[in-house]
């Protein structure tokens, strides 16, 4: 009897011991696979964001040749990209020109998008058909809009210029330029805002306009009182979207003025294309590159740095 116990006890030892092994793989799958469905993603990631965006800061270092391969390290000589950039006149006046577009895009587009908004708010006859004019430049191509505007725009045969009865070239005088290339893009970015904005006003809560209206207060005492508060969120994600999509912006401007007159439209986008792909600087374009992506990464941390201050949640 004793001996059957000990061979009982040793058969139960080796078995343990046998499914150990079996025992640590299943840990070892049921921990890594969540990573391994993310693998792909991962890869995917790797190579069309990560690696050309590690690519970019290594050219950056560099001169290049006209095929955009590294040939001279420059970087911390007195050659340095980065260097140069800083020292022209040419590279500050892009960036003024930049954040002058980016301004005017980011609150003119959520301007337009709020207003569109606040008149379909209200069901009426036509409503319907108003809300999809508004949301309608979110369906058409910058390319397509923007040649559109072009001969809209046109010195002799354009409309705008029929209807005034003149003949200003809207997209070769330094003056209005500038000013055309935003009210395209504003055009453009209008659609997206207003789909977000109806989205967000479609939530508040129509208990909070009947105590308004307890109170008296009129349309534009509930609109600054309860719908923009009450919004707001939606506001500054916009705000956020439209700061990012504006420092992009690139087809309109190389369609309607391509940078010009002068330096009137010479955003760093298109300050980018210039040196790489017709100046063939292909070290210069990334280190512009580099730094407007640092220019776009400080203002999206000083916005949720501020978030708190002028959100409410």
């Amino acid at each position: 009897m004793l001996n059957t116990l000990i061979h009982v006890e040793h058969a139960m030892k080796d078995s343990v011991k046998t499914n150990i092994p079996t025992l640590r793989k299943k840990k070892f799958f049921s921990l890594s696979e969540p990573y391994l469905f993310l693998l792909p993603a991962l890869i995917i990631f790797g190579l069309f964001l990560y690696y050309p965006f590690l690519r970019t800061i290594f050219l950056s270092m560099f001169l290049t040749n006209k095929t955009g391969k590294a040939k001279i390290f420059v970087a911390f000589t007195s050659n340095d990209n980065y260097l140069t950039l800083f020292k022209d006149p040419s590279f500050w006046s892009s960036v003024a020109v930049t954040f002058k577009f980016v301004i005017a895009v980011a609150l003119g587009g959520l301007l337009v998008g709020l207003t569109s908004s606040l008149l379909t708010e209200k069901k009426y006859r036509g409503s319907g058909f108003s809300a999809a004019v508004y949301a309608m430049p979110i369906a058409i191509a910058s390319a397509a809009a923007s040649m559109a505007f072009k001969m809209i725009l046109h010195p002799t045969n354009g409309l705008l210029n029929q209807l005034m009865g003149t003949q200003i070239n809207f997209t070769g005088d330094s003056r209005y330029a500038l000013a055309s290339v935003v009210g395209l893009t504003i055009w453009l970015t209008s659609g997206i805002n207003f789909i977000f904005i109806s989205a967000g006003l479609r939530n508040v809560p129509g208990e909070l306009y009947d105590s308004a209206s307890v109170d008296g207060a009129g349309y534009w005492r509930k609109v600054f009182s309860v719908t923009l508060p009450s919004i707001s969120p939606t506001l500054f994600f916009q705000i956020i979207i439209n700061i990012i999509g504006a420092f992009q912006s690139f087809s309109q401007i190389k369609l309607l003025t391509e940078g010009g007159p002068g330096d009137a439209t010479n955003v760093m986008v298109w300050s980018i294309y210039k040196d790489a792909f017709r100046n063939f600087r292909f070290g210069a374009a990334a280190a512009r590159s580099v730094i407007l992506f640092l220019i776009v990464m400080v203002i999206t941390i000083i916005q949720f740095r501020f978030e708190k201050k002028g959100v409410n949640y």
